[in-house]
């Protein structure tokens, strides 16, 4: 899934930098995955192996052992129809910049290459989640330790017809707060429309089904 709002807040930040940086050397940065489910990570996983195409991961979903899944891993492309994978140069430069700024980079890699990715090293020591999966058990439950650090001002106000980036954010929010069993689609429909009330029921916020800043703070 697209959009760094769904990382962990210290990897949004990373992220930001990054494409700052890129951007002030004209380098068409695109960031193309931030935080995957654990179906989307088995389905890669299951690539090359027990489905057709290249083996592209060695990490299981089911097992919670992709960076992905614990929003604390991006991958990029650059950002030129034809040339998105095929410009070593531009992911080598790349790398060096997110290196710069602290970023781990899976051009690094020891044993599986992966020049389009990047993770937030503090939370992955040794290049594992072993450390937050004993810990946290779930990215579900790491997710809900996260602290917001984005102004809730600059958050849009949704309701019931939005659709967006904004509105996947919210739907993972959602789910890993109230077990809500949201889609991430995107889509503000019904679904996610009672899964709001019922969050705003239980923080004793009005009931509205409107997700404006009192409600962003409180997810």
């Amino acid at each position: 899934m697209r959009g760094i709002e769904l990382l962990h807040p210290e990897a949004q930040e990373k992220a930001r930098q990054l494409q700052a940086l890129c951007d002030a050397r004209g380098l068409k940065l695109l960031i193309t995955e931030t935080w995957r489910t654990t179906e989307e990570q088995d389905a890669l996983y299951a690539q090359g192996r027990t489905r057709p195409g290249n083996i592209v991961t060695n990490c299981r979903g089911s097992e919670y052992q992709s960076p992905h899944q614990w929003g604390v891993a991006f991958d990029f492309c650059k950002n030129i129809r034809g040339q998105e994978y095929s410009d070593t140069a531009f992911f080598n430069t790349v790398g060096a910049l997110g290196k710069s700024i602290g970023l781990f980079w899976g051009g690094d890699f020891k044993s599986f290459t992966d020049r389009p990715h990047f993770e937030h090293p503090g939370y992955l020591p040794n290049n594992s989640t072993a450390t937050l999966r004993s810990k946290w058990g779930s990215p579900e439950r790491f997710k809900a330790s996260w602290t917001a650090q984005t102004a809730p001002a600059v958050l849009p106000t949704l309701r019931q017809g939005a659709k967006g980036e904004h509105v996947k954010h919210l739907q993972a929010r959602l789910n890993a707060l109230q077990k809500a069993g949201l889609v991430l689609d995107g889509d503000f429909g019904p679904k996610t429309d009672a899964a709001v009330r019922a969050f705003q029921r239980s923080k004793g916020l009005v009931v509205d089904g409107i997700v404006g800043p009192k409600t962003w703070a409180a997810l």
